[in-house]
């Protein structure tokens, strides 16, 4: 059995879908990948409050991947909507005639389910986890309920493979002694990669996220390019995403910054390159991540990236590839080093670290190999 395609049933807490069209996009990219040496079925279940009747079923086949969407409208008592989420994914399960493995793309609450077709079916259980709110402090604020259903799926998946050492460790404060493996986040090098090598003057610099501040620390990028200009420095900054803008376009307009700041709204996925390859050096000030996929995805397109190092950034960071920064002032500093015209590695080499350590084909290959040693 392990020397031919298994069969893979991969439950997702997070994934896009109608209501959330980018939620968990990285997981959707690691199962494309996965399909490369194996068929994947994937199951996912969201709440949709404009639903006319209880569950609404979408099966699709997406880039390799048979896709099986369960909307489910929620119930006026709210703790109803638990139980209706689980009834909406065993109901996506009832369509699938077998499998092999059961992979779980983070914990809660997909992770109810999979211990139910453990026990059921026999399967082994591999976790993929990207969740920041499995770091200590996050996880401590938490609901008591969710903590205990949380610590009893660690305990029963068979295997774990985080996006990061930095997660794992984390991890290892809720569960220990846990067989794992890092395994990083995917990029399509077909379409990452280097297009264009001209300079830009001035220098512009990107951020692009979900421009949520208490995560992406917006404000900290924005006070520094304030300080930047003010001091006389010329250079753009464009920063965008699939989140609210206003707070950043009113910053601009109180500070008149518009000659600097340049805000855009949400891009599909396959325009992002273009983005990165217009650009001088990507900017990701976050207060936490574990494997950021904007950071490689940059490199990739052979674009230097200036980081705050906090949780698996610096994990996937090589020497003169950009900066790593602690604080406001470091990141001033950094600014106004690449503004100078500071010299990285060249955008080459950045390419091909891509290559090597985050393709579909290097991914697929860590994943299959976890998967025949999970069936022997």
């Amino acid at each position: 059995m392990i020397n031919n395609k298994k069969h893979i049933l991969a439950l997702a807490s997070w994934y896009p879908s109608r209501i959330f069209i980018d939620n968990g996009d990285f997981i959707q990219r690691h199962l494309q990948a996965i399909s490369l040496l194996n068929n994947v079925t994937l199951i996912h279940a969201v709440k949709d409050k404009n639903l006319q009747k209880d569950y609404e079923i979408l099966d699709s086949t997406n880039k390799g991947i048979r896709e099986i969407i369960i909307y489910f409208k929620p119930s006026v008592f709210r703790p109803f909507n638990l139980i209706k989420q689980i009834k909406a994914y065993l109901k996506g399960v009832s369509l699938v005639n077998n499998f092999d493995i059961i992979h779980l793309n983070v914990i809660y609450p997909a992770g109810l389910v999979a211990l139910y077709l453990k026990s059921k079916y026999k399967k082994p259980i591999l976790l993929t986890e990207h969740w920041s709110g499995l770091h200590e402090n996050n996880f401590k604020k938490i609901s008591a309920y969710k903590q205990f259903f949380i610590k009893n799926i660690f305990r029963k998946v068979d295997f774990i493979s985080p996006v990061s050492m930095y997660l794992m460790n984390e991890i290892n404060k809720i569960i220990k002694e846990k067989k794992y493996e890092i395994i990083p986040n995917v990029v399509n090098i077909n379409l990452f990669k280097i297009s264009n090598s001209t300079k830009n003057t001035p220098k512009k610099f990107l951020h692009l996220s979900n421009l949520d501040d208490k995560v992406k620390n917006i404000s900290a990028m924005l006070n520094t390019s304030k300080k930047l200009y003010n001091e006389g420095y010329k250079f753009e900054f464009h920063i965008g995403g699939n989140g609210d803008s206003s707070y950043i376009l009113d910053y601009v307009n109180k500070n008149n910054l518009h000659n600097c700041i340049k805000v855009f709204s949400r891009i599909e996925h396959q325009e992002v390159y273009k983005k990165m390859n217009s650009v001088d050096c990507f900017v990701l000030f976050s207060n936490y991540e574990n494997q950021p996929c904007v950071q490689i995805e940059a490199f990739a397109c052979g674009i230097p990236v200036i980081a705050k190092n906090v949780g698996g950034i610096s994990e996937f960071f090589p020497d003169n590839f950009g900066f790593l920064v602690n604080n406001e002032n470091e990141l001033y500093d950094a600014m106004k080093q690449v503004i100078n015209g500071k010299e990285f590695e060249n955008s080459i080499k950045l390419n091909e670290f891509a290559i090597n350590h985050f393709s579909s084909s290097i991914i697929s290959k860590k994943y299959n190999d976890i998967y025949n040693k999970m069936l022997q």
